[in-house]
Order: C-alpha cells, then sequence, then structure tokens
C-alpha cells in the first residue's frame, strides 16, 4: 500500500492556523496525481473528493448541510453539481417494472 500521508502531523493542521505555509492548488493537483498512478487509480481529482464528500454528507446529514460545509450559498449548487444520485437502475424503467410486477423487496 502506498502511504500518502504525511509523517509529519503538523502537516495534517488546518491551512487557517498561523505559520502554516499555503500549498498550491496546483502542487496538490499533481501530487494526488502522482500517487494515484503510482496506485494505478486514473482520473481522481480533487473535484472528485469534494464531489464524494458532499454526497456522502447529504445522505447521513442532508442536503443543507453539505451545502454549508462547501460553502454555497445556495443548496442547489450543491444538489445540481456535487450531490451524485446513487442509481443502478434508470427510474423510468424501475417505475415500469414496479408497475408491472410490483415493488422489489
Amino acid at each position: 500500500m502506498i502511504n500518502i500521508l504525511p509523517h509529519d502531523p503538523k502537516a495534517m493542521q488546518s491551512q487557517s492556523q498561523p505559520n502554516l505555509q499555503h500549498t498550491p492548488t496546483n502542487n496538490i493537483r499533481r501530487q494526488l496525481r502522482d500517487v494515484m498512478e503510482q496506485a494505478g487509480v486514473p482520473d481522481v481529482t480533487p473535484h472528485r473528493f469534494r464531489r464524494t464528500a458532499a454526497t456522502a454528507i447529504n445522505e447521513i446529514g442532508g442536503l443543507q448541510l453539505a451545502s454549508e460545509l462547501l460553502g454555497h450559498s445556495d443548496p442547489s449548487i450543491t444538489r445540481e453539481h456535487y450531490i451524485r444520485r446513487n442509481e443502478t437502475v434508470n427510474p423510468a424503467t424501475a417505475e415500469f417494472l414496479e408497475c408491472a410486477f410490483g415493488r422489489a423487496v
């Protein structure tokens, strides 16, 4: 397993704390890309983590909380651009099948 966490616990502290240097966004993207390529996981970006977090928070705490934590003034932005629905079947297909055969147990 690749260790992607820093060895120095202070490196995990919030950027809002004094005396910590800001890491430019491009450096974070590059570091993440390098680690994911080494792990054989393509197409992972910091934005995907943001979407994943928004989706998980929405499922547990609701849209309003997810929107607030992402800093959106309007929850519709969070819902439309960040929340990923867990759909394995097209809703129209599911409705048709439920009408034809009853709801799955």
